[in-house]
């Protein structure tokens, strides 16, 4: 098992909201088709081919593209960052969503994840910091999974008690209106709404 940080901008798109409403993360490089089966020189020969990739640009955009598909593995651990917050989740295996096979929407190589919790930064450990700030389209953690110390982040997962009866179709309809202000240029408007988020994960 290991553990992986990812950002959250493929093919030049911000989709952290998307990643957490739909339950997915993806990479970009688009039009290199599906890679379900694909080694790494097969990986390396389409990046060249399709992106005009050579040398240490196409060493960089290789080891990102195998990393998600081939060194990520089902049932490994992933984060992604949102201002002071961090998301971890548990990762599903490598899928190629066809339709998305585009330069418009460009996420056609897909994970789904099992959003597990979220916490501020502040409370993850010196080396899962270290790990976030690298600036890679994803990354390996490169000490043992123990030393990031997982366990005391999933002991704050509680699930909603409430003795409100709360309709599915409108709990749906506030979250993603809580989700949409997330992405707002007001950085007020996002604290908010993740504050929000946050009281509804407790």
């Amino acid at each position: 098992m290991s553990l992986f940080q990812m950002k959250t901008k493929p093919h030049g798109i911000e989709r952290g909201g998307e990643f957490l409403r739909e339950n997915y993360i993806c990479i970009g490089w688009p039009s290199i088709g599906d890679l379900t089966h694909a080694t790494k020189d097969t990986i390396r020969e389409r990046l060249a081919k399709v992106y005009k990739y050579e040398g240490q640009q196409l060493s960089t955009y290789l080891g990102f593209v195998n990393t998600f598909i081939r060194t990520m593995q089902k049932g490994d651990y992933v984060l992604i960052s949102e201002n002071e917050y961090v998301h971890l989740g548990i990762i599903g295996p490598y899928k190629y969503v066809k339709e998305f096979d585009n330069d418009t929407d460009g996420k056609c190589h897909q994970r789904d994840v099992n959003w597990l919790v979220t916490v501020q930064k502040s409370e993850l450990n010196a080396e899962v910091q270290e790990l976030l700030r690298n600036r890679g389209t994803v990354t390996q953690f490169k000490h043992p999974i123990a030393k990031a110390e997982l366990d005391k982040l999933l002991n704050k997962k509680n699930k909603i008690q409430s003795s409100v009866s709360i309709p599915k179709e409108k709990l749906s309809k506030a979250l993603d209106i809580v989700y949409k202000a997330m992405e707002s240029e007001n950085e007020e408007l996002r604290l908010k709404a993740a504050a929000i988020l946050l009281n509804y994960i407790k």
